[in-house]
């Protein structure tokens, strides 16, 4: 078992708005890590690092070790998860201006100056957003990202705007220590959509968000990532919009009613279960004709049914 490596550098180690400090939660991370770090290093004294392992096997806490500057930190201990060793990390590493990056993506040249100058610039911001530039296992660019999300009725609305290619990806979002305070970290019920839960609790908490037109880190796709478990994810998001809305979270009353439709209609389409005949579920559920989706299958019913005579 890889021993706790130790943070003896944890008080110099609190930084204050003049540095982004980013953690790493990482778990046998060893392929990627040395491009990961050489891309924060880059940064500068604009940004340090603290490194959350969590007690890998391989080479991981050596490579990190080696990377290391003066106020960044290597800590390895067990731990539940991603969600836990965030958490852990930002409690730990202090920092005014905070953020997380996994062991796999990289931060763009000269993005923690522009984030830094940002916030400095703007004291109303809690939150900034930027651009993402997508990249293959090698490292080669693939494309670009830039999401598009401006208030809480737009992150809740996950069929228009989230899953209608305007949702944040994460290497991209950086907040104000206060602001991960104020709505009390990352809940670590979720596995793989705890950054979007995160998002959503910091819009009903009023969080002031901006975005950055720039492309402020690299996001590589590979498939032994997490975020390639792409319908578990998704389970999650409708799980969490589905818990915020019977939380009476502060949106419209038409948008909540066809939220909730949809979601309704999700459960049933997504069910493995026997489930009723579809018009005998549609007279159980009549909110499900506010969802277009239900019109399309029924106007292609009777089409169906019209070619049949």
């Amino acid at each position: 078992m890889t021993k706790p490596v130790p943070d003896d550098n944890a008080e110099r180690n609190m930084g204050t708005g003049h540095q982004l400090v980013l953690a790493l939660p990482v778990f046998n991370a060893e392929e990627f890590l040395a491009p990961t770090l050489e891309s924060l290093n880059a940064q500068g004294p604009h940004l340090r690092w603290w490194l959350q392992d969590g007690a890998s096997k391989d080479r991981t806490v050596e490579i990190a070790r080696s990377f290391a500057r003066e106020g960044d930190t290597v800590h390895s201990e067990p731990d539940a998860g991603q969600t836990d060793a965030i958490n852990r990390a930002f409690r730990m590493m202090g920092g005014d201006i905070i953020g997380f990056i996994n062991g796999d993506d990289l931060l763009a040249p000269g993005a923690a100056k522009r984030v830094i100058t940002f916030f400095r610039e703007n004291p109303g911001i809690d939150l900034v957003y930027g651009r993402i530039e997508w990249i293959d296992r090698d490292g080669n660019p693939t494309g670009t990202h830039s999401g598009r999300i401006g208030s809480l009725t737009e992150m809740l609305d996950i069929y228009n705007v989230w899953w209608g290619n305007r949702q944040w990806v994460q290497p991209e979002v950086f907040f104000r220590r206060s602001l991960w305070e104020k709505v009390n970290g990352f809940d670590t019920r979720w596995n793989l959509a705890f950054d979007y839960d995160f998002w959503v609790r910091c819009l009903i908490a009023g969080a002031r968000i901006a975005h950055i037109p720039e492309v402020l880190a690299r996001f590589r796709i590979h498939a032994a990532q997490k975020s390639c478990a792409r319908e578990k994810a998704n389970d999650e998001i409708r799980a969490i919009v589905r818990q915020h809305l019977d939380a009476c979270a502060p949106i419209g009353m038409w948008k909540r009613f066809t939220l909730r439709a949809r979601l309704s209609y999700d459960t049933y389409q997504l069910s493995q279960k026997a489930k009723p005949g579809f018009l005998r579920a549609l007279a159980a559920s009549p909110d499900w004709l506010f969802v277009a989706d239900v019109w399309k299958r029924l106007l292609h019913s009777c089409t169906g049914r019209l070619w049949q005579r």
